[in-house]
């Protein structure tokens, strides 16, 4: 049984919280998840891409299996011009497969967060709940309380802010954007040019496409630098979707039926348009009692499919940190009825910050620097995209300085697995075979 009175509240019940959800139940700790929205389950926002990295931590949580089902694996990208003329193809993800056995796979948010939420036993399941805006938070020495919107109150040890980069956890203001991006979700059967795992992206001067389609919807995102890059938060109106729209709507998006964004924006599901963030914030943590993960503590263009699948590696290293502290804490108090103080805490957020910080600074270098790519941003970037980037050699470099970052990634030190995927880069921090002790639950 894990300790009663050690208990964690996670803000946010996206694929990053629900992840978290799963790290502290295998761990023993107890928690309480608040999510704003009716559900954590809600057929909305973008699809996401899973790289081997974080279906590694996916499946050592014995998902895998169940997202291969929802998912379908990418292959080779597809450039275009903004005429339409073929830029060469991107074969990085053969790449990655030779590398650590596994293609990026795309599914939609509500797959994701399915899985995750159904495969939660019914303990931890009932501990996710739902409508609960976070309004305020005050900490103490011993511990955290957390005020929702609806009046409601959960006290506990400490707070896990999961809540994306507008987060109302942290009131801190590092991201600035340079970017906007337009996205939208419509039905893959649209086009005879799209199916599973078709992979595309548009380049050019100042703009530049994306383009993935699972089962059943397609997503394309649509990056337009901005004339001056800005920190302020900007929210946009329908009638800035549709303007944006008559800028680029004649943006091919498939090569053979040329497939427009407008025709594609016709037939959408749902989209949006927003300022992309970027940034690293300087402190994941303060008064020992709040924490971030995830888009709270860093902001990417999504052009690398960063965001989520280094939001769940931020969970597994902050959750390595906490079930040592507590293990710690109760190895030296000689029971399991105790809570880490303030201190040991403390060190453990420090630690959890240290072991995440270089590599997330440098993909968030990496994936501004493949927007610019994309969008010609330089003259350097737009001689490289146009001349260089078909060229498998060219492609292979930056496929290796990528892989070393991901060796490195962190696995669950205290959840016994199975290592699935292996390919002939191997991994640094191998799943464990087994552990001392198995994860426990509580009441």
């Amino acid at each position: 049984m894990g300790s009663p009175s050690f208990k964690v509240i996670i803000a946010g019940g996206g694929p990053v919280g629900l992840t978290a959800a799963h790290a502290l139940w295998r761990a023993g700790v107890d928690f309480v998840l608040l999510e704003r929205a009716e559900s954590v389950i809600i057929d909305s926002g973008p699809d996401q891409v899973l790289l081997p990295i974080g279906l590694r931590v996916l499946g050592q949580l014995g998902l895998l299996d169940s997202l291969r089902n929802v998912s379908s694996h990418l292959t080779t990208i597809g450039r275009l011009d903004h005429s339409g003329r073929s830029m060469g193809d991107i074969h990085c993800f053969f790449h990655e497969k030779r590398c650590f056995g596994a293609f990026p796979r795309v599914l939609s948010r509500h797959d994701l967060t399915r899985v995750l939420y159904d495969s939660l036993p019914d303990v931890p399941q009932n501990k996710v709940l739902t409508n609960k805006e976070v309004s305020s938070i005050s900490s103490t020495q011993e511990g955290v309380s957390v005020s929702c919107a609806d009046g409601s109150s959960y006290a506990g040890s400490l707070v896990i802010g999961a809540d994306g980069a507008e987060s109302t956890v942290n009131d801190e203001q590092p991201f600035l954007a340079t970017y906007r991006c337009l996205w939208m979700r419509f039905p893959t059967n649209i086009s005879p040019g799209l199916y599973p795992g078709f992979a595309s992206e548009t380049h050019g001067q100042d703009v530049a496409t994306q383009s993935f389609s699972g089962k059943g919807t397609t997503m394309t995102r649509v990056y337009e630098r901005m004339k001056k890059p800005t920190r302020k938060y900007t929210k946009y109106s329908q009638s800035d979707q549709d303007t944006f729209i008559e800028r680029w709507g004649h943006l091919p998006l498939t090569a053979n039926d040329k497939l427009t964004l407008r025709d594609a924006y016709e037939n959408r599901i749902e989209a949006g348009l927003l300022s992309l963030e970027e940034g690293v914030v300087r402190n994941w943590s303060w008064s020992s009692r709040v924490v971030l993960a995830g888009d709270a503590a860093h902001a990417f263009t999504p052009s690398t499919a960063a965001g989520c699948n280094n939001g769940i590696l931020d969970i597994v290293a902050l959750a390595n940190e906490l079930h040592a502290a507590l293990r710690d804490a109760r190895a030296e108090a000689g029971t399991r009825d105790v809570v880490p103080t303030a201190d040991r805490l403390e060190a453990a957020f420090r630690a959890y910050q240290e072991t995440r910080r270089d590599a997330v600074v440098e993909i968030c270098e990496d994936a501004s620097n493949t927007t610019s790519l994309a969008t010609w941003g330089t003259w350097a970037h737009k001689s490289l995209d146009r001349y260089g980037l078909g060229w498998g050699a060219v492609q292979g470099y930056f496929v290796k300085q990528a892989t070393s970052v991901a060796a490195n990634m962190p696995v669950l030190e205290y959840v016994a697995g199975e290592e699935r995927l292996t390919g002939k880069t191997p991994w640094v921090n191998p799943i464990p075979s087994r552990v001392l002790t198995s994860g426990s639950s509580y009441s």
